[in-house]
């Protein structure tokens, strides 16, 4: 498995739910790359994402729950737009300690859910560190299966 560490992993939108397809597709086309849907009706919010490419977008679903209204409160104070960019790591623990000692509340592990299309491609775990500069500055060890960063010989 591959892993970016001390490299950015992957960068984060969010959309308002009503542009979403609109947003996605533009991305699409600004980049080639194909983003992947999945929706988590338990928590209220959808996500394109090409792990290959490291992007993603976001959009809470139209009922409210307890996460998405963070994602809603979001929109409203700070409208779409780049929501996170999220750093590679080996080791959160290490990471979030070493924060608490400099006085960030660094947040809590967010894993992924073993229904998501690319499941089978990545091992993910991740924590807010802070809020930077008007976007979530994220800690990612994620994991890649073998052949999904496509790295080229230049």
């Amino acid at each position: 498995m591959k892993k970016f560490v001390n490299h950015v992993d992957h960068v984060a939108w969010i959309s308002r739910p009503e542009n979403i397809e609109k947003n996605v597709a533009r991305l699409e086309e600004l980049t080639g790359a194909k983003l992947e849907k999945f929706q988590r009706d338990d928590m209220g919010f959808v996500m394109y994402i090409s792990w290959e490419a490291g992007l993603e977008m976001v959009a809470p679903l139209p009922f409210k729950t307890d996460f998405n209204q963070m994602l809603y409160d979001w929109l409203e104070t700070r409208g779409e737009g780049v929501n996170s960019v999220v750093f590679g790591v080996r080791g959160l623990e290490e990471h979030k300690a070493r924060l608490e000692k400099l006085g960030y509340t660094p947040g809590p592990v967010m894993d992924d859910h073993p229904d998501s299309p690319w499941h089978h491609k990545i091992s993910l775990y991740e924590r807010v560190a802070d809020d930077f500069l008007g976007s979530l500055f994220i800690l990612g060890d994620i994991d890649y299966a073998d052949g999904v960063i496509p790295f080229e010989d230049s």
